[in-house]
């Protein structure tokens, strides 16, 4: 697995969630892009699996550390003999997955949080490499493969990845915590400091500054939501390589947007200080499932996003949000001053939270399969699709 961002909060909550009666966990992990959030982790982890680190499995394409960190999880498994292999995002995915068929595992899982293939910046022949890897790898080296929404799997059938009956939809889903008061969690924050009035309106977002997430086309729409609405502020929970472009852009833009846009960087509490925000505001290219999308409606903040795959099978416009086409800052701008101008009630969006997105739902249905318990079948599988979607 990649110790970072989503992937490292689903497979926290999948360890946390399943039963140490029934099951013994070992999870091996990369150590080259550990985030602080998993690290915090580590101590809670190493009570309820054994923790395998290995330097080899880095993001960055190298023959020599890919060789290295498929021997590495070959010794791993010939060492424990697990019945069960389940393998998280791309590249992690094929050296699991590689390493599970050389040592006979049994059942072989895979859970791509979106296909590298569905990035926009891949195109032509890099796409094609990795739409070939995929192909082969979810036919001759997987059980199932989990998707976490409708969309990353229409995206793995246009692609020719799998048979409709070796893809499953399984949601992301994340503990029902207690979460602050929007004025406990706007105190947390410092928004007084910030010059935040306890009254001013506030749309935030908690994300890295990165190409995937377009924090250039949140800090448009901040700008021109501030020039109708000078009452407003924007705020940015995060960090990244972004981050001074961002910056740059709003101090461009004169002192009345400056002064009420804020980038206050990475915070642990991040998952639940979402509720200092009135409206979630998300301008991701592309996505899986996003957490923080789950997050801010467990909080009862209402979302507006951009209609990605992913994003929108959260945001139900009308109901918990609203959607706007990927890089349009004008519709973005035009949905939140809606959003702000006509909140849907907090309990309402809390509420779609509930329905679909609690992690005992999602760990409920990946022990199932790693039972046994689920047979495949095509006919059940869509209609147990269908029937999520449908929520």
């Amino acid at each position: 697995m990649e110790s970072q961002g989503g992937t490292r909060r689903h497979v926290v909550d999948l360890i946390r969630g399943l039963d140490p009666e029934r099951f013994d966990v070992t999870l091996i992990h990369g150590t080259s892009r550990l985030d602080a959030s998993f690290v915090e982790d580590l101590p809670d982890l190493r009570r309820r699996a054994r923790l395998v680190p290995c330097d080899a499995l880095v993001r960055e394409i190298s023959p020599r550390r890919e060789l290295s960190a498929l021997r590495r999880v070959r010794a791993v498994l010939r060492e424990t003999r697990p019945d069960v292999v389940h393998c998280h995002s791309s590249k992690a995915g094929i050296i699991g997955r590689l390493a599970a068929r050389l040592e006979h595992v049994p059942l072989v899982f895979y859970t791509p949080h979106a296909y590298s293939f569905m990035a926009p910046e891949f195109s032509g022949r890099r796409r094609a490499v990795f739409v070939a890897l995929e192909r082969w790898f979810g036919r001759h080296a997987t059980t199932l493969t989990f998707n976490v929404s409708a969309g990353e799997k229409r995206a793995a059938l246009a692609a020719g990845i799998d048979a409709d009956d070796r893809l499953r939809v399984i949601v992301n889903g994340i503990p029902d915590v207690p979460v602050p008061s929007r004025a406990e969690a706007r105190a947390a924050l410092g928004f007084g400091g910030l010059g935040i009035t306890e009254y001013a309106p506030v749309v935030g977002v908690t994300a890295r500054l990165v190409g995937q997430k377009d924090p250039m086309t949140f800090a448009r729409i901040a700008a021109e939501v501030i020039r109708r609405r000078p009452d407003v502020h924007f705020v940015y929970m995060g960090d990244g390589p972004m981050e001074s472009d961002v910056r740059a852009y709003w101090d461009g833009c004169g002192d009345a947007v400056a002064s009420h846009t804020h980038v206050i960087g990475y915070r642990s509490d991040a998952e639940i200080t979402v509720a200092a925000f009135d409206v979630y505001l998300l301008t991701s290219l592309y996505e899986g499932m996003p957490y923080s999308l789950i997050e801010s409606l467990r909080a009862g903040v209402p979302v507006v996003a951009t209609d990605a795959t992913g994003n929108n099978e959260v945001v139900r416009p009308g109901v918990n949000g609203a959607l706007f086409p990927v890089g349009d800052v004008r519709a973005g701008a035009a949905a939140v001053m809606e959003m702000l101008g006509n909140p849907p009630d907090r309990d309402v969006a809390r509420e779609t939270f509930l329905r679909r997105f609690l992690a005992s739902q999602m760990v409920r249905d990946i022990a199932r399969h790693y039972r046994g318990e689920l047979t495949p079948s095509a006919a059940e599988l869509r209609s147990e699709d269908a029937l999520k979607e449908a929520r």
